[in-house]
């Protein structure tokens, strides 16, 4: 038996639950409930159709390498971890271990970039009119919440931040567009993945190419704004030899993306943005003196208990603006804090695995650049869409090793 979800026309149906896991409003409200569908959807597609012996080394191998990871840690962490916390982070990476299984079939792999290139045309649809629409319907939002998060809405289909995310522009008060996540930085993750895909994967500069870069700059990202002058600029050099008028339009883009992001740069380390910008300087630099610590396990991957490790005195950092002699809060740099919770060994497999994935192979070494960069802006890295990208790594490098087809 097999479930076909191309006869319902719902073969999307994986990669959407799987690009909501990483940062969606959606997953903010629901975490548990579309963690296990998401989990129970891979697993059901994975065991349902014929496995193959392959496919069977390949899980019992993924299983064995990152739950004994998960164990190692939990069990010699040097803070005490909570086991729901171990029991959640083993049901993440089980999720993202079916999901990168599902997309390394054969008939699967192509799937992977075209549905996900559908999704994120629906989300740069949404941020679209979600951007445009805020003067219309700001006297008209109400506040969601639960006990992490709030936010303001319009009829539950547009999402904004309120009065800390509202930039003036020429007189005008703009709202950031967060899209359908929880905040700005993360839209313009989902954002510059479009464009890398639209302009290194497909080579489109049509009217989703042009969209996209109106995207990026509405999140007022300085980082995402980065990103995009990056990826245009290696855009650049291979418009220019493949149609002058085109190149001539990118270089204009570029320009005006160099003098937006220069402008917020000086904000965020001059401005009224230096708050933010030592927030995230602090949380690049306060775990490398937790790591010192406990190089080899790390503190743990329980978030709750490296919130209250990272308050001790001996690891406080006294900034200009702020004195973060302790910090209540998570990281925002998912890839500093992995290191520090997991330790060296765990954090070299995990990103050399992430080097090595085998669904993105164009500009292989950027787009790794890039996903460390958007890791290292937001919480994201124990998700398990960007998981499914280590997963996919992992599988490339054991199946080095396999001598025989099956």
């Amino acid at each position: 038996m097999e479930i076909d979800l191309k006869k319902y026309n719902l073969k999307w149906l994986p990669m959407l639950l799987l690009s909501i896991s990483a940062g969606s409003l959606a997953f903010v409200f629901f975490r548990k409930e579309l963690l296990f569908v998401t989990f129970s959807l891979f697993a059901i597609l994975f065991f349902i159709r014929g496995l193959y012996k392959t496919d069977l080394i390949r899980f019992f191998q993924l299983v064995v390498l990152f739950i004994s990871l998960l164990l190692v840690n939990y069990n010699y962490a040097s803070v005490e971890q909570s086991i729901q916390k171990l029991l959640a982070n083993i049901l993440i990476f089980a999720c993202s271990i079916f999901a990168a299984l599902y997309y390394s079939r054969e008939e699967n792999k192509s799937q992977f970039i075209n549905h996900l290139r559908l999704i994120l045309k629906v989300v740069l649809i949404h941020s679209i009119i979600n951007f445009l629409i805020y003067p219309s319907v700001e006297l008209n939002l109400i506040e969601i919440s639960n006990e992490r998060y709030d936010c303001l809405t319009y009829n539950y289909l547009f999402y904004y931040l309120g009065e800390t995310h509202l930039v003036n522009f020429f007189s005008f008060e703009i709202a950031r567009n967060q899209g359908i996540f929880w905040e700005p930085g993360i839209l313009q993750i989902f954002m510059n993945l479009l464009l890398f895909i639209e302009a290194f994967i497909f080579k489109r500069r049509g009217f989703i190419f042009w969209l996209t870069i109106f995207s990026i700059i509405s999140t007022f990202s300085t980082t995402g704004l980065l990103v995009m002058f990056i990826q245009l600029s290696l855009y650049f050099f291979t418009a220019f030899k493949q149609n002058v008028y085109v190149s001539a339009l990118v270089l204009v883009v570029i320009g005006l993306t160099y003098f937006i992001t220069a402008a917020n740069v000086q904000n965020k380390i001059f401005g009224d943005g230096q708050v933010s910008f030592q927030a995230r300087l602090f949380d690049l630099v306060q775990p490398l003196y937790i790591l010192a610590d406990s190089p080899l396990t790390g503190v743990g991957l329980d978030d709750e208990q490296y919130v209250s490790t990272r308050q001790k005195t001996s690891y406080s950092l006294n900034l200009d603006v702020i004195d973060f002699t302790n910090r209540k809060k998570g990281s925002t740099n998912s890839v500093t804090f992995f290191l520090a919770a997991a330790g060296l060994p765990f954090f070299i497999i995990v990103f050399y695995c992430l080097y090595n994935q085998q669904f993105v192979l164009e500009k292989r070494l950027w787009f790794f650049i890039f996903m460390v960069i958007s890791l290292m802006t937001e919480p994201l890295l124990l998700r398990p869409f960007f998981l499914t990208f280590v997963m996919s790594g992992a599988i490339h490098f054991f199946d080095k090793f396999r001598w025989k087809e099956y």
